[in-house]
C-alpha cells in the first residue's frame, strides 16, 4: 500500500496494538518484580492468554491491582474525604481538593476494569469499550461543567488535554527515553497521520472560532452555534467510521504475528466482575465531578487563580495521569511506537470524540457549548500543533526535543498562571 490510504493503515495498526503491548509489557514488569502499567488508550484487545495463568479467583485479582499500584489505591481515600467535605460545606478549596486527588485514583480504575472487560469480550467489542471509557473521565467533567454552565472550563479542560498530551506527556516521554538510549526511532509515516489527525482539529475548532470573530452580529453567532452543532455530528460520524474500519472491515490490517508471539497478561478481574466495577466506579466519579465543579467558582475566588489555569493545566492532569506513565514507561524501554500512539493519540481522540461528543451534550442542556474557542486558545493550539508536527517530521527523538517540547508547556502554563482572574482579563472571554 502506497499514498494516503497506507499511511492511515500503517498509524490506525500501531493504534491499535496499543493496548495489546500494554499488556504484554505489563507481564513483563511483573515477572522482573516491578509495578505494573494500566492505562486505557484508543483501539481493541484481543483475548490471548499467551500460556500466562491469571489469578485463580476475584479476590487474587483483587489484590494484584493493589499490590501493582499501592500508591494508587492508597489514593483512594480521597474519595470519602471528598465526598464528606462536599455533605459538611466545607470551604471550596478543601472540596474541590479532596475531589481533585480522588478522581485520579477512580480514572486509574475505570481503565483497568475496561481494559479486563475488553481482554475478555473479544476484539471488537473490546475495541468499542476502550473507545467509549478511554476518555470518560474528561467527558464526566465537561458534562459536569456544562450542567454548572462553566462553558469557558469545559474548553479549557478540553483545550488542556490536547496540550497536556502533545507537549507534556510527548516531551517527557523524549526527554527521559533519550536519557537512556541517545537517539530514538518511530515510524515517520505514522506520526505524519497523527498530525493530519490534529490539524483537521485545528481545522474543525478554528473555522468557528474566526467566524465568530470576523462577524460579531448576534444572528452570526447563532449561525456559528448551528454550524458547531452540526460540525460536532459530522465529526463523530469521522471517527465512527475509523472505528469501523478499524474493527470490522479491515480488522485483518491490525493484527500482527510479531505481537502474538509474546505473552500477553491475563486480565486480573472475571468479566462480570470487572463490568461491575467499571459501572459502580463510573457513578461514584459521576458524583466527584460534579462535586469538583461545583467547587470550582469558590476555589478561584479563594486562591486568586484563573478558570482557565484550573481548566487548561490541572484538570487534564485527572483524567490523562496512567496514560502519562504509560507513555513515559513503554519510553525507557525503547518503545516509541508506542509511547506517540498513547500521547498523540489520546489527544486525537480529545479533538474527534471528547470534543463534538461535549458540545452536543451542550445542545442537549440547551447550553451554548460551541467550537468557538476563542482566538487566543486558538493560538495556543495552532503553534503547539505546528511545533510537534516539526519535531515529529524525521522519525527520529532525542532528549533536546523533549525538552522543548516541556519549555514549550511551562510558557503556556505561565501565561494562564499569570492572567488575570476578573472576567475582563480572561484570555478566553477577551475581545
Amino acid at each position: 500500500e502506497t499514498g494516503a490510504g497506507g499511511v492511515w493503515v500503517r498509524t490506525m495498526a500501531t493504534m491499535m496494538q496499543a493496548q495489546q503491548s500494554i499488556r504484554r509489557t505489563n507481564s513483563r514488569l511483573s515477572r522482573e518484580g516491578s509495578s505494573r502499567v494500566y492505562a486505557t488508550v484508543p483501539g481493541a484487545l484481543e483475548k490471548e492468554r499467551g500460556g500466562a495463568e491469571g489469578p485463580s479467583n476475584d479476590c487474587e485479582g483483587c489484590l494484584n491491582i493493589v499490590r501493582g499500584q499501592i500508591v494508587l489505591t492508597c489514593m483512594l481515600v480521597f474519595v470519602p474525604l471528598g465526598w464528606a467535605a462536599h455533605l459538611m460545606e466545607m470551604d471550596a478549596p478543601y472540596v474541590f481538593g479532596l475531589n481533585f486527588m480522588a478522581i485520579i485514583p477512580l480514572a486509574w480504575l475505570i481503565g483497568k476494569a475496561t481494559e479486563d472487560v475488553a481482554a475478555s469480550v473479544g476484539q471488537t467489542l473490546g475495541g468499542l469499550l476502550n473507545a467509549t471509557f478511554g476518555n470518560v473521565v474528561e467527558m464526566l467533567i465537561c458534562v459536569a461543567g456544562i450542567r454548572n454552565n462553566e462553558i469557558v472550563v469545559v474548553q479549557c479542560t478540553l483545550l488542556g488535554s490536547i496540550l497536556s498530551n502533545l507537549l507534556l506527556v510527548l516531551g517527557t516521554a523524549f526527554l527521559v527515553g533519550g536519557c537512556f538510549k541517545k537517539t530514538q526511532t518511530y515510524s515517520q509515516q505514522g506520526a505524519a497521520t497523527q498530525c493530519t489527525l490534529l490539524a483537521m482539529t485545528v481545522f474543525a475548532i478554528g473555522l468557528p472560532t474566526i467566524y465568530a470573530n470576523i462577524l460579531r452580529q448576534d444572528e452570526e453567532w447563532e449561525h456559528m452555534v448551528q454550524v458547531s452543532r452540526w460540525s460536532s455530528i459530522f465529526l463523530l460520524f469521522t471517527y465512527c467510521a475509523y472505528l469501523y474500519f478499524q474493527l470490522g472491515t479491515h480488522r485483518s490490517l491490525f493484527e500482527s504475528p510479531e505481537e502474538d508471539e509474546e505473552e500477553e497478561e491475563p486480565p486480573d478481574l472475571s468479566p462480570c466482575t470487572a463490568a461491575m466495577l467499571l459501572g459502580c466506579v463510573t457513578v461514584v466519579t459521576t458524583y466527584s465531578t460534579d462535586f469538583l465543579i461545583g467547587a470550582l467558582k469558590g476555589t478561584v475566588e479563594s486562591l486568586d487563580i484563573s478558570k482557565e489555569f484550573v481548566g487548561i493545566i490541572l484538570l487534564p492532569i485527572i483524567g490523562n495521569a496512567a496514560e502519562h506513565y504509560t507513555a513515559i514507561t513503554v519510553a525507557m524501554r525503547n518503545k516509541m511506537d508506542l509511547s506517540l500512539g498513547v500521547a498523540a493519540g489520546s489527544s486525537c481522540q480529545m479533538g474527534l470524540l471528547v470534543t463534538p461528543f461535549t458540545v452536543l451534550v451542550g445542545w442537549a442542556y440547551g447550553a451554548e457549548m460551541t467550537l468557538n474557542f476563542h482566538a487566543f486558545q486558538l493560538a495556543v493550539l495552532l503553534f503547539s500543533v505546528f511545533l510537534v508536527t516539526t519535531i515529529l517530521n524525521n522519525g527520529r527523538s532525542n532528549w533536546l526535543e523533549g525538552y522543548i517540547l516541556l519549555i514549550t508547556y511551562l510558557v503556556v502554563a505561565l501565561v494562564y498562571f499569570f492572567e488575570g482572574t476578573g472576567e475582563d482579563a480572561s484570555l478566553a472571554t477577551l475581545d
